[in-house]
Parts: structure tokens; sequence; C-alpha cells
């Protein structure tokens, strides 16, 4: 519920967290539809367009070869036959025209200054005026013209034939609807193909289109399942390309989210646990010294009692006091910026052996130290209270008699520092919560040993100040050493 609440309805998650792309409602597989469908329609537009226009130019140029042909061959027959009258020019043309009738549509030769026709055989759309004569005779060239009847279309060659003292034209006409025709049929057919093609086309980019986006879509409904709050759900694409990339992208980041979810609920219990565990530790002081302090308020005692009374106030004041140090300490350290200093090592352990000698003799208990001379980069008062901390902890550990030793050596880093004790040890299970705030291993046997949970917790904070941690090996029943490695540096100072 937790996880849900945070992904699901956050307004954080949704306000600011939100990635737009594009501002369409169409689905991408239609889109891609649309895309493939007007790109195979464009280039098979144009492809198609440019094949008609290429054969039907083709057919067109072939048919005026072909009329050209015609044209120049009449022509030179003419010329061969210099100076003969209409009626050999009649008869020469109409023997042609028997002998090849497919070769033209029309036929026509007359005198261009008197306008005497001299034949004329078949259809002629069309018929030379002043000025076309006048144009081929500047430009020695022969007429083409493509000219569309009711009957069909049509190509008409005309030109001028110099055969004596007499001026000729000579005109002929040939059928080209077929070529027309033929393109007209192709442009049909290509209609029913375009249309087939388009249908067929769209089906198919639908299909493909549906394929590529499916890994998208389980992609999204994975993201729904995530969004309402199931943080253990993956995608499970296997597409070879950028989505499966993306869907290993979306599972790592996924990853990283419940992970950091099952910190935050880690970290909220533990929260818990030590408000639980600090109002318990402030409740049996506080209780116990109201209790007595009311006694010695409303009863009349006599000294002894009093006496007692007021050493058992004084006994949880302490307690009290040690206990908000403590806390004080552990707010204290996550500011992460104190200095460290050369300092001698030989000096710390010294100092804090000596500090904490006199309590280990109503138990017996023997605190030896041993120690490298030399200097490091530390905060002083910090390993200290380490040490102190570490020994106590030591301490409470043995029962009755016993040994501890505190060994410091210099490393390249900075130094580490030993405290091995022979007491009852702890189970594996133990060793990785006992830097917990409140956390005890014997929690009946701590509290009345004076124990509020938080040594250990200073000691990991002091050794994180010294780019460090601690190290727990601690075998049941033969005792435990702790390492405290400190990489605070080194210094050459002596």
């Amino acid at each position: 519920h937790a996880q849900k609440g945070r992904l699901g309805k956050s307004p954080y998650y949704h306000s600011k967290s939100r990635l737009q792309i594009g501002g369409h409602n169409m689905k991408f597989k239609y889109k891609v539809m649309l895309y493939m469908t007007a790109f195979l329609s464009f280039f098979y537009v144009v492809s198609a367009c440019l094949l008609i226009f290429v054969s039907f130019q083709m057919s067109l140029n072939k048919e005026k070869a072909n009329a050209l042909n015609a044209y120049r061959m009449i022509q030179n027959m003419l010329l061969v036959s210099n100076d003969m009258n209409q009626k050999a020019y009649t008869y020469t043309l109409s023997q042609l025209a028997s002998q090849n009738d497919s070769m033209w549509k029309g036929i026509r030769l007359k005198q261009t200054g008197s306008g005497t026709l001299y034949y004329e055989n078949g259809y002629l759309p069309y018929h030379l005026s002043d000025e076309d004569i006048r144009t081929m005779k500047t430009e020695e060239c022969c007429l083409i013209r493509y000219i569309q009847t009711e009957d069909g279309q049509y190509i008409q060659v005309s030109g001028l034939v110099e055969t004596g003292s007499v001026p000729l034209s000579l005109e002929i006409s040939q059928d080209v609807t077929q070529v027309y025709t033929a393109r007209e049929t192709q442009l049909q057919i290509y209609k029913v193909i375009l249309a087939f093609v388009l249908t067929a086309g769209s089906v198919s980019a639908l299909l493909i289109a549906e394929k590529l986006t499916k890994p998208i879509r389980q992609l999204s409904n994975v993201s729904k399942k995530i969004t309402d709050g199931n943080l253990s759900i993956r995608a499970d694409i296997h597409s070879g390309d950028e989505i499966e990339l993306l869907a290993r992208d979306f599972n790592r980041m996924t990853d990283t989210i419940e992970d950091n979810m099952h910190q935050m609920a880690d970290a909220m219990k533990r929260q818990e646990e030590f408000m639980g565990s600090f109002a318990h530790e402030l409740k049996t002081p506080m209780t116990s010294i109201i209790g007595y302090a009311d006694l010695m308020r409303s009863q009349a005692l006599d000294e002894e009692e009093q006496q007692e009374a007021a050493e058992y106030i004084f006994s949880e004041g302490r307690r009290l006091e040690s206990l908000s140090l403590k806390l004080l300490d552990l707010l204290v350290l996550k500011k992460k910026d104190f200095e460290l200093r050369p300092t001698n090592l030989q000096t710390v352990i010294e100092g804090a052996v000596h500090t904490a000698l006199p309590s280990m003799a109503d138990k017996n208990i023997s605190l030896k130290g041993r120690y490298d001379d030399g200097f490091c980069l530390m905060e002083s008062d910090l390993v200290k209270s380490l040490i102190i901390n570490l020994i106590d902890n030591a301490k409470k550990a043995i029962d009755d008699s016993g040994n501890i030793l505190v060994v410091g050596r210099l490393t390249e880093e900075g130094c580490l520092i030993t405290v091995a004790d022979t007491g009852r040890g702890m189970k594996p299970e133990e060793l990785s919560r006992i830097t917990e705030a409140f956390y005890r291993v014997d929690k009946s046997r701590s509290r009345a040993q004076g124990g509020a949970g938080l040594g250990l917790a200073l000691c990991q904070a002091i050794a994180e100040l010294h780019h460090g941690q601690l190290i727990f090996e601690s075998t049941l029943g033969k005792g435990t050493v702790v390492k405290a490695i400190l990489n605070g540096g080194r210094t050459k100072c002596e």
C-alpha cells in the first residue's frame, strides 16, 4: 500500500515526472500504416506515371519516324521523276498508294503558287496555309503536326518538293490513334492496379505496424501495472532491436525504483524502531525519577531511604544525560565536515585505555594496549570516543573475568584499530544489525548494564567520517574482534 500510494497517488509523480511527446491521439500503429501507405502510393504513382509517359513517347516517336520515312520516300521518288507533268505525278502516286496502303492515312500533292491539286488520296486533317509555305521556304524544313479530330489522333508531315520550275507541296498523314488508345488503356489498368496496391499495401502496413508495435504495447501495459503499485512485474520483450534495449533499461529503472522503495520501507521501519526504542529508553528512567521524587516529596523518609532515593534519581539522571549526549553526537556526526588533523596514534590509544581502565577492576578484566608510534590524520576526540565505546561493549560481553586487547597499527591510508575480547561472542545473524541505533544483542542484559544500544552506531558514524568502516568477527562462546579501519590519511609529522 505504501508503494502504491507513492507511485500511484503522489501528485509529484504525476505532475512533475511526465514526458510529453507530440499532441496527437492517433495510435502509433495507424501512423505507421498511414506513413507506409503514403510512401508506397507516392513512389508507385510517380514510377507508374513515368513508365506510361516514357512508353507513350517512345510509341509516338516511332510513329513520327515512320511518317517521316514515308514522306522522304515519296519525296525522293518525285525528285527522281523530275520535270514530269501533272498526269505523270498522279499516276506515280496512285501506283505507290496502291502498293503501300498501310504506310499513310492520306496523301496530297499540289502546286504551291496556283494551288492546283495534282493528287489527293485518303484523309488529311490539315491544309497548308500561305504562312506555312513561307515558313518552309525560309527554314528549308518540313512541318510536323499532331492533330486531334473527332475521328482520332493524326500526325501530318508537310514539305516542299522542288521539281524543275514548278514548286510543289507534299503532305501525308498517319493515324496514331492506337498510340493514344494504348495510353488510355494503360492508365485504366494503372488505376485498377493502384487501387489494389493501396488496399493490399494498407493491410500489409497495418499488419506490419501491429507486429512492430506489439512490444511497445507490452511495455505500456507493464508501466501501467507498475504505476498501480506492482513493482515486481518486468517487461519480457525479446525483439532483438532497440525496443528490447529500451525494455532492458526500463527493467533496470524498475529494479532501481523497487530497491529504493524497499530501502525507504526499511528506513521507515528502522525509524519507527528507533523512536519506539528511544521512547522506551526515556520512559524507564523518567518513571523511576518521577516516582522517587514524588516519594521524597509526599512522604517522610528516614536518612537511609532518602539517600537511596537520591542515589537512584542521580544514577537515572546520569543515564539520561549519557543517552542525550550520544544522540547529540549521532546528530552532529551527520554534518560530515570535521577537520582531520595529524595525531599520534599511541597518544589516542593510551588515553582511551587509561580512561576505561578503572571500570575493569570490579569484573576482574585485564585491559591492555599495543600500538605503533606514528602520526595519521584523524579527529582525536571522536576516535578516542570510538575506542572507549568499543572497550565498553567488550566489557559488557564478558560475564566474569576475561581479557580485552586494544591494538593500533599504522597503514598507508591511515590506521587500523582492533579491539578483541574473550566474551560471549555473537551469532552470525546478529552481526549485520549491531551497528543499528538502539539494537542490542541481549536487551535485558544491556539495559541492566546501562546500555542504550547507541555505542556501535556512534562508532560506525565515526569510522565513516574517517572514510572507513567497522568489521566484526565473532565466535559464539569464544569472543569478538572489532576492526576499525580509519582511512583519513597519513602525515609525515613527528
